[in-house]
């Protein structure tokens, strides 16, 4: 429904405050969905956060707002499962310097001033069995794969948080070899699970930003079940 001002005004008409007054506040109970301007608290984010309703992009459960992002992976109906993997990495050896780009979990936004960002990032993992022999890597019992937050370009490296890096270590027991096939012990009592969360604060600057989660693994396979990312950017 539109919106309709309460007191309109033609060519004559004497234009008193409590008129204009009275048209301005019911603009904000029709953008606050009928909700009267009395009942929110007095602070300046209110009036502003319902000036453009947020848009959502079902595909990737992405809510693109005026201020931020955030969205995320979740266990619906239809899961679209990422991945993180030693053969980024390192191949399994132990350098824990390269990091990469979890796929599906970023997204880029154009900062139009200096200001203040607010990201938040969580994630759902199962990681392994990794039990290859291959001399150069690291023992079994060992490896791991190590998630953290990152911002900037997608070809920088060094915009990846590792101090912020959180780890999932290697399913401890094999694959079942007979029937039913399957891991031999679930991921949470074989060690392999991990269900991580942080919250990141930065002051960005003018331009295109982006973010997202990157992983150094030592496994071959870490199936990232469920993700979310959340970025709330304040210009003030």
């Amino acid at each position: 429904m539109a919106y309709t001002p309460p007191n309109t005004f033609v060519n004559g008409t004497k234009l008193t405050a409590a008129d204009a007054e009275g048209n301005f506040e019911a603009l904000r109970v029709y953008l606050h969905e009928n909700i009267s301007s009395a009942d929110f608290e007095a602070t300046t984010w209110i009036e502003r956060r319902h000036i453009q309703p947020p848009t959502l992009q079902p595909y990737t459960g992405v809510q693109h707002g005026v201020s931020g992002h955030q969205g995320g992976q979740w266990s619906g109906a239809n899961i679209r499962m990422t991945f993180a993997t030693k053969f980024l990495t390192g191949n399994g050896q132990p350098d824990v310097n390269s990091f990469h780009h979890i796929p599906n979990t970023a997204f880029t936004l154009d900062i139009r001033r200096a200001g203040t960002l607010l990201f938040h990032y969580w994630w759902e993992c199962e990681a392994g069995n990794d039990n290859s022999t291959a001399s150069y890597q690291v023992a079994e019992a060992l490896r791991s794969v190590f998630i953290c937050p990152w911002i900037g370009s997608v070809d920088t490296a060094f915009s990846t948080y590792r101090a912020r890096a959180q780890e999932t270590r290697n399913q401890a027991y094999p694959i079942a070899n007979s029937f039913p096939n399957g891991i031999s012990e679930t991921y949470v009592q074989g060690g392999g699970y991990g269900a991580k969360q942080g919250t990141l604060v930065a002051s960005t600057s003018l331009g295109r930003m982006s973010f997202g989660l990157a992983a150094h693994s030592a496994i071959d396979r870490v199936g990232i079940v469920n993700w979310g990312v959340a970025v709330e950017v304040y210009y003030l």
